[in-house]
């Protein structure tokens, strides 16, 4: 396996650091520039073939990227294996004796191109040289591509999945590159802090959240209307608490019981907008905290968010809570309280955890539970 570390490895930079040197500097550095654009254009200028393996595998994508549309063949990387990363939205690879990756190889790269594929992958990657196999007609090629430079990142987690990507996360990936590109070619004056705020604002690695939900949240049609969007959904069990009803209200509450456990749902990667949102909708009776979930389809355990009922010695707990009765009796009464929640959080951003309580309560609270 060809695998060597590149000199002058650019790929190490933040993004932040990419829109400095590539915004904010391009009016001081005129003559640095005119030099790489003449020698770009010179006859014996460099070109070269990236291996990518996740979203950059999306041609639109890459149009965005290069502003361009680069030749885009099927190749294979043997010795590595391609993994899921917990809360974020894009892969990672590491060496695998017997492991391969399925990719895509764009063709043809120039020094600049490479320079924004470089400041998107960001800190976390290594860019290495490695060699491939062209799917077509098993023609070995040298190629570089971008490696997780922490190969014990207990953040690995499970196969990621292209076609799952695409259906789910595409079209807010795309999105923000055309934002990212579009602010490179006309910062329209903006001073270095604001393209360090929109970089770390709009890159992909912003931080996302897993969050476990055990009641009306497990409900996609719920998640939906609360998100504006359908997050990857999985099923999972949270050792050590147990579930309870509530008197007169339509929703259940979680105390921490060491033999319990409560089946429930994980919503993966979460933005902070979304969050804020799902902290809005269950008030000031919860309490977020950080737990440890496992999934029941290949008993992997993750670290997620929940919310916890805060009066654990609450007289209004009562029995087990039960999804199924509550899609039948509630869940359209449900459905419109959360609709008038997400509107005012949307018009009048200021308002307190407190003022949405009181919402649940006037139409959630006194309810007959059957």
């Amino acid at each position: 396996r060809i695998l060597t570390r590149d000199s002058g490895h650019r790929g190490r930079w933040s993004l932040s650091r990419f829109f400095y040197l590539h915004v904010i500097n391009q009016t001081t550095d005129k003559e640095t520039t005119k030099a790489r654009k003449k020698n770009m254009s010179g006859s014996g200028a460099q070109l070269h073939n990236v291996f990518v393996y996740g979203s950059f595998q999306e041609p639109e994508v890459v149009k965005v990227m290069l502003d361009r549309s680069p030749e885009i063949i099927s190749v294979t990387l043997p010795g590595f294996k391609r993994f899921r990363l917990k809360g974020r939205l894009y892969p990672c690879v590491i060496p695998s004796e017997d492991g391969e990756v399925h990719g895509k190889l764009l063709m043809g790269l120039t020094d600049e191109e490479l320079e924004n594929v470089d400041a998107v992958e960001g800190n976390e990657y290594e860019r290495v040289t490695v060699g491939v196999v062209r799917e077509d007609n098993s023609e070995k090629m040298t190629v570089k591509t971008y490696i997780w430079i922490n190969k014990d990142d207990p953040d690995i987690d499970g196969e990621w999945d292209f076609e799952e990507w695409k259906r789910l996360h595409m079209k807010k990936f795309i999105e923000t590159f055309k934002e990212i590109m579009e602010w490179k070619r006309n910062p329209q004056g903006k001073g270095r802090d604001d393209f360090n705020h929109r970089g770390k604002m709009s890159r992909s690695d912003a931080q996302l959240h897993d969050v476990f939900v055990y009641g009306s949240f497990q409900e996609p049609d719920i998640v939906n209307i609360m998100l504006e969007r359908t997050p990857e959904i999985i099923s999972v069990t949270l050792p050590g608490f147990k579930r309870f009803r509530l008197k007169g209200r339509l929703y259940p509450c979680i105390v921490p019981s060491e033999a319990g456990e409560v089946h429930g749902k994980a919503l993966m990667g979460l933005t902070d907008k979304e969050l804020s949102n799902l902290d809005a909708v269950e008030g000031n009776e919860y309490e977020k905290v950080t737990v440890e979930v496992v999934r029941k389809e290949n008993s992997a355990k993750m670290i997620v968010k929940t919310y916890i009922w805060i009066n654990k010695n609450d007289p209004d707990m009562y029995g087990e809570w039960d999804f199924e009765e509550w899609k039948q009796l509630h869940m359209p009464k449900f459905m419109e309280t959360i609709k008038e929640i997400i509107e005012i959080n949307k018009n009048h951003p200021g308002k307190r955890v407190e003022d949405y309580t009181q919402i649940l309560h006037k139409n959630l609270g006194d309810a007959p539970l059957s």
